[in-house]
């Protein structure tokens, strides 16, 4: 087995910082080699990923997932707008069938892999793995981790991958909201962008997880979007998307699925909002949201971080950026999409 874990061990107060609801343990996990991977010569190397303890009894698993040609991966890093993107792609490819979109729930026509691994057993979500395994092609899978873990087959296999980055403050802000009102989190927000910055929230380090597919983005059969690109034009980015994968519409047929995609639309559908799910979460957990009026989807905006972010704190995630991208050597073209210049 390549992929090795080790449980996450450091001073008491530094691992009291990144515990939340229900999980106590978490592990740093690396994948040692890549024997039959021709993309990871595109990859940084030796690295880790912090992930929940639950995974190091599922981690194997999951790498050993079998993957179809027709498969359709969205993979992310959290809180990058990926909601909005699968819906984009289950749309795309199904023919823009609004009607079941708004009967069946998201999570069912689109899984998401990883899922009962991020929350403690007694949140009793149906066993992803296992449902993936038993559903008829074609499938839609959400993944959060990264490229080192995901998978061994998706690489040999070549599925269609979608990934989508994010501006890392923007992101950072918005995985905040969602650690503080879905896992209770108990830090201060200075607790958490200082957790984020050491790369202890859960599939960090966010700066290599987007660099790898971004480094891949050539690749036949994946496609590198950004959330801000779909902020500023999504109409174009469907067009691509759609072409990618093999589907053709009209003008007002794509310009029909951004209206759909609109957040004023989009955060009102129960079946994609996610609310429903939330909900559940706070009554298996016992618990009340700690913001009455939290959404998981939030706001959708590009650049909110500039109003709830501190200058300081602004700098300082600029600064840790700017050293993350010299310690690894990345290209220097990176910076657009983690800085959304």
């Amino acid at each position: 087995m390549p992929i090795v874990w080790e449980k996450f061990r450091d001073e008491e107060k530094e691992v009291e910082k990144v515990k939340y609801a229900g999980m106590e343990e978490f592990i740093i996990a690396k994948n040692t080699s890549y024997p039959d991977v021709p993309q990871a010569s595109l990859w940084l190397k030796d690295q880790t990923h912090f992930l929940p303890g639950l995974f190091q009894d599922t981690i194997e698993t999951l790498y050993n997932f079998q993957v179809r040609p027709d498969d359709v991966w969205v993979v992310t890093f959290p809180k990058s707008g990926t909601t909005w993107v699968q819906e984009m792609v289950w749309q795309i490819c199904n023919d823009l069938d609004y009607e079941r979109s708004k009967q069946e729930h998201q999570m069912e026509r689109f899984p998401y892999l990883e899922l009962n691994c991020l929350f403690p057993k007694h949140v009793n979500f149906p066993n992803t793995v296992t449902a993936l395994q038993e559903t008829k092609s074609r499938r839609f899978i959400k993944s959060h981790l990264p490229a080192p873990l995901l998978p061994k087959q998706i690489w040999t296999v070549k599925p269609r991958i979608i990934y989508v980055a994010r501006n890392v403050k923007d992101v950072a802000i918005s995985f905040y909201h969602f650690y503080r009102n879905v896992h209770h989190y108990p830090g201060s927000w200075e607790d958490f962008f200082d957790i984020f910055m050491k790369n202890r929230v859960y599939f960090a380090p966010y700066h290599t997880h987007v660099y790898n597919y971004w480094r891949m983005r050539n690749e036949d059969n994946i496609l590198f979007l950004t959330f801000e690109e779909m902020k500023k034009d999504h109409p174009s980015v469907i067009r691509k998307t759609a072409q990618f994968l093999g589907k053709s519409f009209s003008e007002n047929q794509i310009l029909e699925l951004a209206d759909y995609l609109s957040f004023s639309k989009f955060s009102k559908i129960t079946t994609l909002n996610h609310d429903t799910v939330l909900h559940r979460i706070q009554d298996e957990l016992q618990t009340k949201l700690p913001d009455k009026d939290y959404h998981f989807v939030r706001k959708g905006e590009v650049g909110s971080y500039k109003v709830e972010m501190p200058k300081e704190v602004i700098e300082e995630f600029n600064r840790w950026t700017l050293k993350e991208i010299e310690k690894a050597k990345m290209d220097p073209d990176i910076n657009r999409v983690f800085y959304n210049v």
